[in-house]
């Protein structure tokens, strides 16, 4: 049998949709702004932007915590609201706080040939672990609702700070072959950079909408463990082709 692998997989946007669930909260948000701050003729863009201002900001400070997300909505209201001399109201505030908590109750959805693929992998006798960045409860309650707890097992890894760090002491405690061990993810900041940080193996799946916190460089030219692909089902095949041409070469 050929070797095996110990593959980790970011949650988010690489197993299940996520994106597109925040995308539609943050729509609604806007909409409540450009309604409550419809005499100063604010465009809705001008609330988006700084509410993804406030979250990037956000993030810096206190990593994936689950209040970091609604907090940007209330922020981005207090600060139009000084900015333009509004009374602040404080059952407006709790509003858009409660608005932007209703996003961790989305019904997420799997990615196609996920189960497929994971089976699949299992079956070759490969050894699969999850590494997500969020809150833990929040993320544990993900991983129930669609059902991908038994590819994982107790090989499941929650960090608020998703970086090469909290990678690093979990490739320790797992005591993996980092020659055979890859990171598989749609973030080129928290997936692929800590990848070629901590010396494994990376597949990179790009995301289907992009985020501004992923927008970073990748040395892609110092790292050859890195590869990329358009979707989830063409990892095995990646790498296994991956060395297969080592052999030849």
């Amino acid at each position: 049998m050929a070797d095996s692998y110990h593959l980790l997989f970011d949650l988010d946007d690489t197993l299940i949709h996520c994106n597109k669930y925040f995308d539609l909260v943050i729509d609604q948000f806007a909409e409540l702004m450009a309604d409550w701050f419809r005499s100063y003729g604010i465009a809705k863009e001008a609330f988006k932007e700084k509410q993804q201002e406030l979250d990037l900001a956000g993030i810096q400070k206190s990593g994936f915590a689950a209040e970091r997300f609604p907090e940007s909505f209330a922020e981005t209201y207090d600060h139009f609201s000084a900015l333009y001399g509004r009374e602040s109201d404080p059952g407006e505030r709790e509003r858009l706080l409660d608005l932007g908590y209703t996003v961790y109750d989305s019904e997420f959805e799997l990615y196609p040939d996920v189960v497929e693929t994971l089976t699949r992998l299992k079956q070759e006798g490969h050894v699969l672990s999850l590494y997500t960045g969020g809150d833990q409860t929040i993320q544990t309650k993900k991983v129930e609702k669609v059902n991908l707890s038994p590819f994982f097992e107790d090989r499941i890894f929650v960090a608020k700070h998703k970086n090469s760090e909290a990678l690093e002491q979990i490739l320790s405690a797992l005591g993996a072959d980092r020659s055979l061990t890859w990171m598989i993810g749609n973030s080129l900041r928290t997936d692929i950079v800590p990848a070629i940080a901590c010396n494994i193996g990376a597949v990179y799946i790009p995301p289907l909408s992009s985020w501004a916190f992923d927008l970073v460089d990748v040395p892609v030219e110092k790292w050859e463990r890195l590869l990329r692909v358009s979707s989830i089902d063409e990892v095995p095949a990646a790498i296994s082709a991956y060395y297969g041409q080592r052999q030849i070469t």
